[in-house]
């Protein structure tokens, strides 16, 4: 009995020891997992559902020379650090947040999902909303001059 008592008194100094092990072990695998900008490319999808691990997997297998991988992410992906959504290098938004986008968009947009028809692109991976959604360019992306992005999406758009 005055063991568990023991334990029991000193039980929220092992939870505060088991949350900070877990940041710690979730900051290494970040780093260990990822790469610097200029080795990956960063698609985000402003959709209702998204098997991101999958379609990033898909568009690896005919990924450019030179890049290390391609990280697929949904918006809720950066919501606690939104200021990151402007380094994407390619963005799938809906039409009615292109505006409030704009700053961050590279020229026009390709239309990838036509909603009165039900048509889009990776259909298997993405599940759009009930409106048309376009397909932009970043203007942050440090793969705009070396066309890895444009690459990429070209890769994106192929896939039915």
């Amino acid at each position: 009995m005055r063991i568990l008592k023991n334990i029991f008194s000193h039980l929220h100094i092992f939870v505060l020891w088991a949350m900070l092990s877990a940041m710690l072990w979730a900051w290494i695998f970040t780093f260990v997992t990822d790469t610097t900008p200029d080795k990956k490319v960063t698609v985000y999808c402003h959709v209702p559902e998204i098997k991101s691990t999958e379609l990033a997997i898909r568009l690896e297998e005919d990924m450019p020379d030179g890049l290390k991988m391609i990280k697929v992410h949904s918006f809720d992906y950066v919501m606690f650090n939104i200021e990151a959504i402007d380094k994407g290098d390619i963005y799938i938004i809906p039409a009615s947040e292109t505006e409030q986008f704009a700053d961050d968009l590279a020229g026009d947009g390709v239309k990838v999902y036509d909603c009165a028809e039900g048509t889009g692109i990776a259909k298997e991976f993405i599940g759009y909303g009930e409106e048309d959604y376009y397909l932009f360019l970043g203007a942050g992306s440090v793969h705009l001059e070396d066309g890895k992005a444009l690459e990429v999406a070209e890769e994106l758009l192929k896939i039915k």
